[in-house]
């Protein structure tokens, strides 16, 4: 049988970007939003080994400039500080976080590992509103508290933190960045705009469930990549190590067209844009997550 469409592909030039997908359904909090589906009431976190994890960071990379820790959440993993100190041996770290598990002795650790690498150390804190009520809305009553919290503790202890905003109402995003600048302003936050990710709402994961969208997507086209500059792709340079295997996106750890092998040492270079995260991710303009 012949396919009636075919997708266009990306193939990967540099592998500049390492994600550890540290688990795909640990969460200790639910939010109505999440793309993934986590979870907090599991028994089964299904994380990854830190053996995977050592025999991934052991390939020799020429063109590694960062290390993506990701989850669900990954303040969750008993060995975060074990897999941390084992990143940073090999790029810089960036570490994506709901924010709600950082109190001041955990962020003194992390200062205490960016300060003993040569390598650089940073959070990117989850904040989807400069409103508690709105914020709260989508993740939990408490979070808003409790990442303001956390990124004054980060300043405190000289540990570079920024925001990544999910757009929950499809907001103008410079209004969405001016409240956040007011925010930071009135908390005495060190924080810009430059500061502030805005990511539009992945249709997918709970948030799909939650609000019953329908499975009908779009694709993209070969036109789409007319005058598009392919490098603002993530799957262009960056690859994610998750429990189940290598993907070319953060968003599509649960979807198998994103999967593209076993390990960083045999993954498939190619990438068909075929899903609608890669229409969302085109009309962007800008990397969806790196």
């Amino acid at each position: 049988m012949q396919l009636s469409f075919k997708a266009p592909c990306v193939k990967l030039d540099k592998l500049e970007t390492i994600w550890l997908q540290l688990s795909n359904i640990a969460c200790n909090i639910k939010c109505k939003h999440c793309y993934l589906d986590c979870h907090h009431d599991i028994k089964k976190k299904n994380f990854l080994g830190f053996d995977k994890i050592t025999e991934a960071l052991a390939i020799k990379f020429d063109n590694l400039k960062n290390i993506y820790i990701t989850g669900g959440e990954p303040f969750l993993h008993p060995k975060i500080n074990d897999i941390l100190r084992l990143a940073l041996k090999k790029s810089n770290v960036k570490i994506y976080t709901n924010g709600t598990l950082l109190s001041e002795k955990k962020i003194k650790i992390l200062k205490e590992l960016d300060d003993n690498s040569q390598h650089h150390l940073s959070l990117r804190m989850s904040l989807d509103h400069f409103t508690e009520g709105r914020n709260d809305e989508y993740r939990a009553r408490g979070v808003f508290k409790k990442v303001l919290n956390a990124l004054t503790l980060a300043q405190k202890y000289n540990l570079p933190a920024d925001v990544i905003c999910v757009n929950l109402k499809n907001e103008d995003e410079n209004l969405l960045r001016d409240g956040f600048v007011s925010l930071f302003e009135k908390r005495n936050l060190n924080l810009s705009l430059s500061d502030v990710k805005i990511l539009p709402m992945l249709k997918m994961g709970t948030y799909a469930k939650y609000y019953h969208i329908s499975d009908e997507e779009k694709q993209v086209t070969f036109d789409a990549l007319n005058d598009f500059d392919i490098e603002l792709l993530d799957c262009r340079n960056s690859r994610v190590l998750t429990v189940n295997g290598i993907y070319c996106c953060p968003a599509l750890i649960n979807d198998p067209r994103g999967r593209l092998g076993d390990n960083l040492t045999s993954f498939v270079k190619n990438v068909y844009l075929e899903t609608q995260t890669c229409v969302d991710c085109l009309n962007r303009k800008d990397k969806l997550f790196g």
